[in-house]
């Protein structure tokens, strides 16, 4: 965007996955509501949206458990992996213009790799279906599987940075909701908050903000 700062430079660019390269949230959120509301705790998509976005699937089985709902977590998740799973079969696309952008990352020789609260499953089925996967082998992909404790903790991404060799410090992230801005930051890691679903409202924590992926590039070659 013109008159920005820049936001390089920068050793390694992390994407979030959901959001950022595939155009999931949507179709998760529509979901994510669908499910609450069934299990009791009636919930709008823009509900959804402003609570769970960018979160864990764990924070939304809480919400139904402190509702007083008994669930078993395994079937829920399964059930709900399998619903968005077709969902995406369907109808899933990448960010627009997201592809460009890892093109001229590789052209310029930035390294780049995704850091997810999604399932490693979630993960490769999303860079498949939208044809991004020859961007990304297994060994740069970090997801809700290598870690503990999902965003707005920090582990995936001092994770992804550590599988790197990259210090925290010289690692940019991409993201797309409040909870992965938050985590990049108790990572010790600057963000860049991409708006192409989420309201620019949302991401003002974000230490940059684009609206369009076509923008990120000259914000990491900038000196």
């Amino acid at each position: 965007m013109p008159g920005m700062p820049s936001a390089g430079p920068f050793d390694l660019v992390i994407f979030d996955h959901d959001g950022v390269l595939v155009d999931s949230e949507i179709i998760a959120m529509d979901l994510c509501a669908s499910l609450l509301t069934e299990y009791g705790v009636p919930t709008t998509v823009d509900e959804a949206i402003n609570v769970y976005l960018g979160g864990s699937l764990d924070t939304v089985m809480t919400a139904i458990e402190n509702a007083g709902t008994v669930i078993d977590r395994d079937a829920f998740d399964a059930r709900f992996h399998e619903e968005l799973f077709d969902g995406f079969r369907r109808e899933l696309n990448p960010i627009p213009g997201i592809r460009t952008l890892l093109e001229q990352l590789g052209a310029a020789a930035i390294p780049f790799v995704i850091a997810s609260s999604g399932s490693s499953q979630r993960v490769s089925l999303g860079i498949t279906t939208t044809k991004l996967v020859e961007f990304f082998p297994d060994h740069v992909i970090t997801t809700r599987d290598h870690v503990e404790r999902g965003k707005p903790f920090p582990d995936l991404f001092i994770l992804a940075a550590k599988r790197a060799g990259i210090a925290p410090a010289r690692c940019l992230v991409i993201e797309d909701s409040p909870h992965g801005i938050e985590a990049a930051h108790r990572a010790g890691m600057k963000v860049i908050g991409l708006s192409h679903r989420t309201p620019v409202a949302r991401l003002a924590a974000a230490d940059w903000i684009v609206t369009d992926a076509a923008d990120i590039l000259p914000l990491i070659l900038v000196p």
